[in-house]
């Protein structure tokens, strides 16, 4: 089939008869899915659209700035607060590890318990 045999064959005025004959063919289900279709699209839409938002003015955001430190701390008190919360970290770490150890050891004795192996 060429290309101008396919657009013989297409009609403007079928088409509108055939849509016509559609749309006033009376048949109860079909408004109701119309009715069904049009309100899934309404809500899909009313979605979206809700969810986009309008646009809100733009506020600068308030920073807070840490107080607590002197503003004129030499380099030597800067460097032993570092150390001291250096090892104050390595510290929680260490007993952060230890627990983690200590609950591995409790799962152990539990599958050993119950006669499974751990290997």
């Amino acid at each position: 089939m060429t290309l101008m045999g396919f657009f013989r064959d297409i009609s403007p005025v079928r088409a509108a008869s055939d849509l016509k004959a559609y749309w006033f063919d009376q048949q109860e289900h079909k408004w109701r899915f119309l009715a069904l279709s049009a309100a899934c699209t309404i809500a899909i839409f009313g979605a979206f659209i809700s969810e986009s938002g309008f646009e809100v003015q733009w506020k600068r955001p308030e920073i807070t700035w840490v107080t607590s430190l002197e503003p004129g701390r030499s380099d030597e008190q800067i460097r032993k607060e570092i150390e001291a919360n250096q090892l104050l970290k390595e510290k929680r770490e260490a007993e952060a590890l230890k627990r983690e150890e200590e609950r591995k050891a409790q799962y152990r004795r539990l599958a050993e318990q119950l006669g499974m192996d751990t290997e």
